[in-house]
């Protein structure tokens, strides 16, 4: 009773906190003066520390990256932009199916309801929290971004200059990024496919019409003034549909044999932040229906990272961030019961300073991660987790996260 009534109070301090942060208009910056001058001691010990710690006085120090990485950490918003476009409308058109069946059909055998014959159930959990295809339930998105990383993102397609949308992209780029959508999608859900048989080939084949659907994505990923030339989606244009597809195999093929697509779709940032969920719902720290609802947010701040400078972020500090961003108080129950010890057993130092950038990142989001924020559930104020990632809980959220990275005994 006395712990459930310290953590009650240190949530109270903390929503109070950013109360008077927010009319003071600080926007999650921390003013305590105390604070100020013990911060500052600490930075100043750790730059003498730095500088006893160079090979000279007068030495600089610095681990300089490669220009390309520079170049990907430029192209990634706009990448994920495109990518996610594009999912969310094939998912929406319901050209892609990405709802969580489960098992065999009701009514299947002779004993089932006849009103409920051929409908498919799904898992109610995993609905409930990843059925909007902006939260990325099958990992489609991440293991292509991914993909787009190593293969299609190649240096000398990469501009020169600051990318400010899609089409900043040449069409041979974009037709790489259709491709690894393409592979990704086939990978988590290759018998989902709704597209229409349409096109006959020029030889006799007991396949014919083919759907193409290859074609169809990589056609998505066109400019409305490429389309144009291109022509319409129509058996009237079969040749030129089939042509892109045959372009579009060979790259498939292309990106199968050059880059270890095994490892890229099942070891990406996202697959391992959903195996550090597991590790908290193993442990009992939380249960399944918290567990999935951290994991409904952590392509959130995924976007929210990618503001073309910062570095990708690491599995644990999404998953910290999104824990944090769980345990909000609001209007609806919190699904994380929040805990300054338990966070701080299960994240590093490292992990939690990660968490907390990144909500400082969501907070002020900018570039184009407020377009590709825009195309999600993230700012619908009907999506069922919507209360824990509006502005006042990122906010409170930012300041539990800068207490839980002081190191406090």
């Amino acid at each position: 009773m006395r712990r459930a009534c310290r953590q009650v109070a240190d949530l109270a301090k903390v929503i109070m906190r950013a109360a008077e942060d927010g009319a003071a208009g600080h926007c999650g910056r921390v003013t305590d003066s105390d604070d100020d001058n013990e911060n500052s001691s600490n930075n100043h010990k750790c730059a003498k520390l730095m500088r006893a710690a160079r090979f000279s006085p007068v030495s600089v120090q610095h681990a300089f990256g490669h220009a390309l990485d520079g170049q990907l950490i430029a192209a990634t918003p706009t990448c994920t932009l495109t990518l996610t476009f594009v999912y969310n409308e094939l998912v929406s058109r319901n050209l892609w199916n990405t709802r969580f069946h489960r098992g065999r059909p009701r009514g299947h055998d002779t004993g089932g309801d006849p009103e409920t014959q051929g409908r498919t159930p799904v898992r109610a959990l995993a609905t409930r929290h990843l059925q909007h295809p902006s939260t990325d339930g099958w990992n489609v998105v991440a293991g292509a971004s991914a993909l787009a990383h190593q293969w299609a993102l190649a240096q000398e397609n990469l501009p020169r200059y600051p990318l400010k949308d899609a089409c900043a992209f040449s069409e041979a780029t974009r037709i790489r990024l259709a491709v690894c959508l393409c592979v990704a999608w086939k990978f988590e859900r290759s018998l989902s496919s709704h597209f229409v048989r349409r096109f006959y080939s020029a030889n006799p084949s007991l396949l014919a019409p083919h759907t193409h659907e290859l074609s169809f994505v990589g056609y998505s990923f066109l400019t409305p003034k490429e389309q144009q030339a291109f022509g319409p989606w129509h058996e009237s244009n079969t040749n030129k549909v089939q042509g892109l597809y045959e372009e579009m195999v060979a790259l498939e093929v292309d990106l199968l044999t050059s880059v270890n697509v095994m490892q890229l779709l099942t070891r990406n940032v996202q697959v391992l932040a959903e195996e550090r969920i597991a590790e908290l719902l193993a442990a009992g720290v939380v249960d399944a229906d918290a567990a999935m609802a951290m994991r409904s947010v952590v392509p959130f701040f995924t976007i929210a990272s990618q503001d073309g400078k910062s570095v990708p972020p690491c599995a644990g500090g999404l998953v910290c961030a999104a824990m944090l961003c769980m345990s909000v108080p609001t209007t609806v129950r919190a699904p994380v019961l929040h805990s300054y010890d338990t966070v701080r057993k299960q994240f590093t130092a490292e992990e939690r300073r990660v968490a907390f950038t990144l909500l400082h990142q969501a907070t002020h989001l900018e570039g184009l991660a407020v377009a590709t924020m825009s195309t999600t559930c993230y700012v619908e104020e009907d999506w069922v987790h919507y209360p824990f990632v509006c502005s006042d809980a990122l906010k409170i959220a930012l300041f539990m996260a800068h207490d839980v990275c002081a190191d406090r005994k």
